[in-house]
């Protein structure tokens, strides 16, 4: 039952930064939600970060539930699943890629460990471009680092996709941004990659965009 209980604070107190903001939340407001009294939060959360890391490291485990292999190669078809399940991760904890400056901030140890995360999930996007060289569906790098710079660029663009919609007053939907991120990447195409049948934009599983002349 403990533990049932410390998931369910967890869920509501997610669900609640999203739709609020991290920081307009107070314990009080996610006992009121789950109807318990706001002792019975700290005795399984001392405090609102022991809470924050709590739900961190949950995010991260909800993450690495595919393994690194699977979320870069397993394939639906001709659709890889990789920017689906991360932009469903991203949406489930939309709140921390929202003000995620201010939380690694307020929260040192989280700050710590992301930055450390952040280094991997570049790595992962700069791997899977020299995949695509690999397999022919990416020109050879034109000069040294391009591929780095350019898996930086894509990180930046995912990261801060929520954070951009907010700003701007956009809705939070998850698959534009994965059309962006082909854009990004079509100009360092090769033909195949280009106009093959496993396309850039097919491969990411997002819709063609119309061909000027």
């Amino acid at each position: 039952m403990s533990e049932k209980t410390r998931y369910r604070i967890i869920q509501k107190a997610v669900e609640l930064f999203n739709e609020r903001g991290f920081y307009d939340v107070r314990i009080r407001d996610i006992s009121t939600a789950l109807d318990i009294s706001p002792g019975s939060i700290s005795y399984h959360f001392r405090s609102k970060e022991d809470l924050m890391e709590s739900i961190y490291r949950y995010m991260l485990h909800s993450l690495d539930k595919a393994s690194l292999e699977e979320r870069l190669y397993i394939k639906e078809g001709h659709e890889l699943i990789l920017p689906t399940i991360y932009m469903d991760y991203m949406t489930r904890f939309r709140f921390f890629f929202k003000d995620t400056l201010d939380i690694i901030r307020t929260y040192p140890k989280i700050g710590d460990h992301y930055r450390q995360h952040v280094q991997m999930e570049i790595q992962v996007i700069e791997n899977m471009i020299s995949y695509g060289v690999e397999e022919q569906v990416f020109i050879p790098e034109q000069f040294e680092q391009q591929y780095h710079r350019l898996a930086n660029s894509i990180w930046q663009t995912v990261h801060f996709w929520f954070a951009r919609n907010a700003i701007l007053g956009y809705e939070e939907d998850q698959m534009t941004v994965v059309q962006y991120v082909a854009g990004t990447l079509f100009p360092y195409c090769t033909k195949e990659g280009r106009y093959g049948e496993n396309n850039i934009y097919r491969v990411l599983g997002v819709q063609e965009p119309v061909q000027t002349d």
